[in-house]
């Protein structure tokens, strides 16, 4: 992590994600190829609203090309446009939801896009539904079928569709925690946090999300189980990171700790927080726990900043053929590789998780 546009990017990261000045001695004298370089790995990072935040504190001075700057501009401005657009198509579906007295909660997305400083700058993606009970779920999926309405089922418990253009998916389950012998457990979790939930005005509606408790757990086990696929995005690990600074007051950090102690990720979830504070610029204070002392995170983030956006900018793997097939290259490898890595950190997680993706795809 010592090239110069790694730095610089990491730096205008952090000021754009804290909405601080960047703390750094950096000169940003980057050439008009180096700026061109930080721009596109912001992209396929999914977080180049929030480095554009962080941008906006530099002079003009040391600011890109006219050209990049506007290029990086009008990008930012279809970022808040499909925010608006998405918000409104939640606050759509949820009017839809009523009519059936059907009350999902809202996972990631644009409810983690109010933890952030500034929400309309995190490019958002799809739309997840978590249906708590089991009937309601059945119910709004035969609806969906009922009215012609073309459904895919997905691995881990899932459905997906498009809906207005919009890749949707319907969740049976909260958790990526792919231990079989801890679903009772989770259920006990989920039943007790239930009556903590959040609510938030979404356009004209209100919409229900995890309580702050489920919300970490949540998050950080979707972070996990993609790390265990093909890999995820620097994006994912802003979520994390902006959760913990915004319920840092809401959360017993004694309780949470023992909850991923009781999961067996807990090692993992300590490179996770090591990343959050060394490269994203979170202060330890929080951290919802005491951090380790001499965790050496270094090699998950160099994954995570190769692999990129779930795996999809990945230069080791033949992108063109994946590309050109529309499908996952090397899956075999790349997931016994990443098995390999984490299985000291997760090792009920990374051995259940390919035998539960391949399970959940025909039960439902």
């Amino acid at each position: 992590m010592i090239d110069k546009v790694k730095k610089t990017f990491f730096v205008l990261l952090e000021a754009g994600l804290w909405n601080k000045h960047p703390m750094s001695d950096l000169d940003f004298d980057l050439t008009q190829a180096q700026w061109r370089e930080l721009f596109t790995i912001a992209m396929n990072h999914t977080v180049d609203g929030i480095v554009y935040d962080g941008l906006l504190f530099l002079p003009e001075s040391q600011l890109p090309d006219k050209s990049l700057l506007l290029e990086w501009t009008v990008r930012v401005d279809r970022i808040e446009r499909r925010n608006i657009w998405m918000n409104k198509l939640i606050s759509h579906q949820l009017k839809n939801f009523e009519k059936y007295q059907l009350t999902p909660f809202l996972l990631k997305g644009q409810g983690l896009a109010q933890c952030y400083e500034n929400p309309s700058h995190r490019i958002c993606g799809d739309v997840d539904w978590y249906f708590y009970d089991r009937q309601m779920y059945n119910l709004v999926n035969d609806k969906l079928r009922n009215a012609g309405v073309k459904i895919t089922n997905s691995p881990g418990y899932s459905i997906s569709y498009v809906w207005n253009n919009c890749e949707i998916e319907h969740h049976r389950r909260i958790f990526d925690i792919h231990n079989p012998f801890k679903q009772r457990y989770l259920k006990n979790l989920e039943s007790a946090e239930f009556p903590h939930r959040i609510e938030f005005q979404i356009d004209e509606m209100t919409a229900l999300l995890p309580s702050p408790i489920l919300t970490h757990v949540q998050v950080n086990a979707h972070i996990l189980k993609h790390l265990l696929s093909f890999g995820i995005g620097l994006r994912q690990l802003c979520d994390s990171a902006r959760v913990c600074y915004t319920y840092h007051d809401s959360v017993d950090g004694t309780r949470l700790e023992k909850i991923y102690k009781d999961l067996g990720i807990y090692k993992w979830i300590q490179l996770l927080h090591q990343l959050l504070h060394q490269f994203l610029g979170l202060p330890r204070v929080y951290l919802p726990f005491p951090l380790s002392e001499d965790l050496n995170a270094d090699w998950m983030m160099e994954e995570i900043w190769q692999a990129g956006n779930f795996g999809f900018h990945d230069l080791r793997v033949d992108l063109e053929k994946e590309k050109t097939q529309q499908q996952r290259v090397d899956s075999l490898g790349r997931l016994t590789s990443n098995f390999t890595k984490y299985v000291p950190f997760a090792p009920m997680e990374a051995i259940f998780f390919p035998v539960m993706q391949f399970y959940s795809r025909f039960v439902h």
